[in-house]
C-alpha cells in the first residue's frame, strides 16, 4: 500500500509541473473570463504544489538534520576534543567527495527523469546508480589516500566503510527526489539519520563511543536506509554500454554544477582546515561546536535548496529567467521566517544554547561570540546559495560558478583574521566571505533577467518592423 502511494505521489508531482510552468509565464493580454478563471485557478494549483513540495522537503530535510545535529551533539559531548576535531574534518572531506555524485550523476538524473518517458525511469535509474557505484569506487580511493596523507590511519577502513555505505543511502535516496518523492524518502532517512543518533546514545549509555566505533554505527544506519529507500524504487537491469553513453551526457550537463559545488565547499572547508593547520584540531572542534547551533538553519537551506533548480528549470522552458526567478522566490519565501527566528535565538542567547547543548562544563562555553557571527554567516549563506541555485536551475552553470569562485577569492583574502583572532576570526571571515556572495549573485541574477528582458525587447522590435 505504501508503494502505491508513494508511485501515485510521483505521478502526481510530474503531472502537476505544467502548472508551476503555466503560472510562471505572464498571461496573456485580452483574456476572457474564462481564461481568467484558468488562469487563476492555475495560480491557486501552484500555490498549493510549491506549499506541498517545500512542506514535504521541509520535513524530509529536517528529518535529516536533526539525526545530523544530535549525532554532533553527542560526539562532541563523548569525543576527546581532538577526536571530535578529526570527525569534524572527516565530514568536510565527505561532503566534497559527494559534490561529485550529486553534479555528475543525481543532478542529471533529476533533469533527464523528467523528460523520459515513464518506461525509460527504471533503466534510467539503474543506469545511473551504477555509474555512481563506480565512481564512488574511485572516491573512496581518493578518501584513503587522503587520511593517510595526514597520519590519520587508524580511522581508514571505518572512514572508507561509512563513505561506501553513506553514498549508497544517498544514490537511492536522490532516486526518490528525481521525482520529487520527498514524502517518500522520509523513512529511509529516518532510520539513516534518526536512527544513528539512537546508535550513538546508546553507546554512550554503554560508554563505548569512540571514533572508529561512531563510523562503524554510521555505516549500519545507512546501509539500512538504503534499503528502505531502495524498496521504494523500481530499477530495471543496468547496461554498461548505455552507461557509458549516459556519463557523457551527464558530464556534459553537470560539469558546471561540479565546478560550483566543489568551490562552494572549498570555500566553507577552508576555515576549518585552516583553523586545524594554525592551532590544531581541537580549535576546529571549537569551531565545529559553535557551528552546530548555527547549522539548525540546515534543514531549511537544503530542503529548499533541493527543490529550487528542478522547479527553476521547469519555470525556465516558459518563463524564462525571470519566471524561474519567480517560482524560485516563492520557495525562498517560504523558508526566510524560520531562517530569522534561528537566527534570533543565537545573536540573542547563544551562552544558553551552548549549555544546553554541551553541558555547564563543557570547553565550549566561551564560543558565544562566535555562534553570533555563524548565525549571521549562515543566514547570509541561506540567501546567496538559493540565488546560486536558481542560476543552476536556468543552465546559468559558468555564471554560477564564476560568482562562487569570487567567493573563493574573498575567503583566501580573509585567511589572516584566522591567524590574528583564531576561531572567531575563522567566523568573521565566513561573515564577510558570504556577504560578498550574496551581493555578487544578487547582482549576477539581475544582470541575467535585464539581458533576457532587453532580448526579448530587440526581437518583438524586429517583429514589429
Amino acid at each position: 500500500m505504501q508503494r502505491h502511494a508513494d508511485a501515485n505521489e510521483g505521478r502526481m508531482s510530474r503531472s502537476n509541473v505544467a502548472v508551476l510552468e503555466q503560472d510562471a509565464s505572464e498571461p496573456c493580454d485580452g483574456a476572457g473570463d474564462g481564461m481568467k478563471h484558468g488562469v487563476g485557478h492555475a495560480a491557486h494549483e501552484a500555490r498549493r504544489l510549491l506549499f506541498d513540495r517545500a512542506s514535504w522537503t521541509l520535513v524530509d530535510q529536517c528529518v535529516v538534520s536533526l539525526g545530523n545535529f544530535i549525532l554532533n551533539v553527542q560526539l562532541a559531548r563523548h569525543l576527546a576534543v581532538a577526536d571530535y576535531g578529526k570527525f569534524a574534518l572527516f565530514l568536510g572531506a565527505i561532503f566534497a567527495l559527494r559534490c561529485f555524485d550529486y553534479s555528475l550523476v543525481s543532478y542529471p538524473l533529476s533533469v533527464r527523469l523528467h523528460s523520459a518517458p515513464r518506461e525509460d525511469h527504471p533503466g534510467l535509474m539503474a543506469n545511473s546508480a551504477l555509474l555512481a557505484a563506480a565512481l564512488g569506487l574511485v572516491l573512496v580511493i581518493l578518501l584513503g589516500l587522503g587520511i593517510q596523507f595526514l597520519e590519520g590511519g587508524d580511522i581508514l577502513l571505518p572512514a572508507a566503510i561509512c563513505y561506501l555505505a553513506w553514498q549508497a543511502q544517498e544514490t537511492m535516496r536522490r532516486c526518490l527526489l528525481a521525482n520529487f518523492r520527498y514524502r517518500a524518502a522520509v523513512a529511509g532517512d529516518a532510520v539513516s539519520f534518526i536512527g544513528q543518533a539512537v546508535a550513538i546514545a546508546l553507546m554512550a549509555w554503554f560508554g563505548t563511543v569512540t571514533l572508529n566505533s561512531a563510523l562503524y554505527a554510521m555505516s549500519v544506519t545507512f546501509v539500512a536506509g538504503a534499503i528502505v529507500h531502495a524498496s521504494k524504487l523500481h530499477f530495471g537491469r543496468p547496461n554498461v554500454a548505455q552507461a557509458i553513453k549516459l556519463a557523457r551526457d551527464y558530464f556534459a550537463l553537470g560539469k558546471w554544477s561540479l565546478v560550483y559545488y566543489e568551490v562552494l565547499i572549498l570555500r566553507l572547508q577552508l576555515f576549518p582546515w585552516a583553523l586545524a593547520a594554525t592551532a590544531g584540531t581541537a580549535a576546529t572542534a571549537a569551531f565545529q561546536a559553535a557551528a552546530n547551533i548555527a547549522n539548525v538553519m540546515n534543514p531549511i537551506s537544503l530542503g529548499i535548496g533541493n527543490a529550487i533548480p528542478q522547479a527553476a528549470a521547469h519555470a525556465h522552458v516558459t518563463g524564462g529567467v525571470h519566471g524561474a526567478w519567480r517560482t524560485a522566490r516563492g520557495y525562498i519565501f517560504f523558508g526566510i521566517p524560520p531562517i530569522l527566528v534561528i537566527c534570533a535565538a543565537g545573536l540573542i542567547a547563544p551562552q544558553l544554547l551552548l549549555k544546553l547543548m554541551y553541558g555547564a562544563s563543557s570547553p565550549y562555553l566561551d564560543a558565544a561570540l562566535t555562534v553570533q557571527l555563524l548565525v549571521i554567516a549562515v543566514a547570509l549563506e541561506y540567501a546567496g546559495e538559493m540565488i546560486g541555485k536558481t542560476l543552476l536551475g536556468v543552465g546559468a552553470g559558468r555564471l554560477a560558478s564564476f560568482v562562487i569562485a569570487l567567493g573563493l577569492v574573498s575567503a583566501v583574502l580573509t585567511l589572516p583574521l584566522i591567524w590574528m583572532f583564531g576561531v572567531v576570526g575563522a567566523a568573521l571571515a565566513l561573515v564577510i566571505t558570504n556577504l560578498v556572495r550574496f551581493a555578487v549573485a544578487w547582482t549576477a541574477l539581475r544582470w541575467l533577467i535585464a539581458k533576457e528582458t532587453a532580448t526579448a525587447g530587440l526581437a518583438q522590435s524586429a517583429e514589429a518592423a
